[in-house]
C-alpha cells in the first residue's frame, strides 16, 4: 500500500499541493484528474522523486521512504509524461532504454534481456 500523509508543495507563494492525504491499496489503479495547474503533474513528479515536497511523508507498506533520496533499487514510482520528448537522432528502442540506462548508470551496451525488445526506427 502506498500512502501520502499531509503532503505540501509550493512554488514561491503559490501552493500547488496543500495537506494532501492519499492511500492507494496494492493492486489499485488510480486516475488523477483535475484542472490545468491543479497539481497533478507536481504530485506525480514528487512521487517519482523528480521534485521535493515542502513537508509530509511517503509510506510504502507502512515504512517511510524519500522519493528524492531513494536508491534506484528502492524507487517506487516511475513516470512517463504525455508530452515527453524523444530524441530524433535515436531509434524508438534507443529512446526507450536511454532513461533506465542513465538512471541505473548502466554501460552503453544493452543487456540480452533488453535486446529482446524489437528495435523500431
Amino acid at each position: 500500500m502506498l500512502e501520502l500523509k499531509n503532503i505540501n508543495k509550493s512554488f514561491g507563494s503559490k501552493k500547488v499541493i496543500h495537506s494532501l492525504d492519499l492511500t492507494i491499496p496494492d493492486g489499485s489503479i488510480l486516475a488523477i484528474v483535475g484542472p490545468s495547474g491543479g497539481g497533478k503533474t507536481t504530485l506525480l513528479r514528487t512521487l517519482a522523486g523528480l521534485e521535493t515536497v515542502d513537508s509530509g511523508d511517503f509510506l510504502l507498506d507502512g515504512k517511510k521512504f524519500d522519493p528524492v533520496n531513494s536508491k534506484n533499487q528502492e524507487q517506487v514510482v516511475g513516470v512517463v509524461f504525455q508530452e515527453f520528448e524523444l530524441f530524433p537522432h535515436l531509434s524508438v528502442f534507443e529512446n526507450i532504454v536511454l532513461a533506465p540506462r542513465l538512471a541505473l548508470k548502466e554501460e552503453k551496451k544493452l543487456t540480452p534481456k533488453k535486446q529482446k525488445i524489437s528495435p523500431l526506427s
